[in-house]
């Protein structure tokens, strides 16, 4: 093996064996009409991605749009897979900086995670995000096995001269948007929608295993905070009974958030319900639709 390719190899190993994230353009496909869109899938590593396994758990993603010197929020999910259509040309960036833990709270991301794209008209610009390089099973089996590895796989393959396996075909979205920004830019005006629940935690059906779990519902736009009611979200037991808790508007993250006041039942059916009424945006109008979903303690 030539001397100078060894330096390459090696720093390409370690880097893998880091486990670090990464958020990539994967193609473009023709969208329908003189806008464009953005599709975007996230896996936990590199053989999930292989397998089309998306993430399971909740990722605070947001898509901004470049104007003037500053980025501009234009929609906000924690779903691990999500598209938004009807987009105008221009700069937009991708970008994910928390995953929620088990009992709903915010935990950062080593470092956030971004990617920049051009928004082209007639196009849908695909991208990726895969949390870690290397499978945690890897890392422990030691990371010299790993450079050792990487370095004759490298090499191998080079001298063999065969292209680079093709990717897995993305992932289905979980949530798909057509997205009118002139809700966002005070530039375009005269069309009306109303806000969208873009996703919640815990996942609808989820068994929590935590004493006390946040229920969350993101939403595609900001929202009155003067407006939201103490009871904009009603958790209920399966006979009806309405658990005691805290409502909240997280501006940062469009988050409509629930705080329970004690315990959770356990081994129990509970349903959370937001109230459209209580849900109402910088134009006055309130969640399209009533929203619910169950999920489940553990004993």
């Amino acid at each position: 093996m030539p001397s100078s390719r060894r330096p390459v190899a090696v720093l390409l190993a370690l880097a893998l064996a880091a486990g670090c994230a990464t958020l990539r353009e994967t193609g473009r496909r023709a969208a329908d009409g003189a806008l464009g869109g953005v599709r975007v899938a996230v896996f936990a590593d590199d053989d999930a991605r292989r397998t089309g396994r998306l993430l399971r758990g909740a990722i605070s993603g947001a898509l901004e749009r470049r104007e003037g010197r500053s980025w501009r929020p234009v929609f906000r999910t924690l779903e691990p897979a999500w598209a938004v259509a009807s987009l105008e040309p221009g700069r937009y960036r991708v970008r994910f900086d928390a995953r929620l833990d088990p009992a709903g709270a915010p935990e950062d991301l080593e470092r956030p995670v971004a990617r920049v794209v051009e928004v082209r008209a007639g196009e849908l610009v695909e991208l990726e995000l895969v949390l870690d390089h290397v499978s945690p099973g890897v890392i422990v089996a030691g990371a010299a096995a790993v450079v050792v590895a990487a370095v004759v796989l490298h090499e191998w393959l080079d001298d063999l001269g065969l292209p680079p396996p093709p990717p897995p075909p993305l992932a289905d979205v979980a949530f798909w948007v057509t997205l009118d920004l002139a809700l966002h830019t005070p530039a375009w005006r005269g069309v009306e929608r109303a806000p969208l629940v873009t996703s919640h935690f815990p996942l609808a059906d989820d068994l929590v295993a935590a004493r006390r779990v946040r229920v969350l519902f993101a939403l595609s736009e900001p929202i009155l905070a003067d407006r939201l009611a103490p009871d904009a979200i009603i958790v209920e037991s399966a006979d009806g009974r309405a658990l005691a808790g805290d409502v909240r508007w997280d501006a940062e993250h469009w988050w409509v958030v629930w705080e329970p006041a004690e315990d959770l039942p356990r081994d129990a059916t509970l349903t959370a319900r937001l109230d459209p009424a209580s849900i109402v945006d910088a134009g006055g109008l309130p969640l399209a639709t009533a929203e619910q979903f169950s999920f489940h303690t553990t004993r």
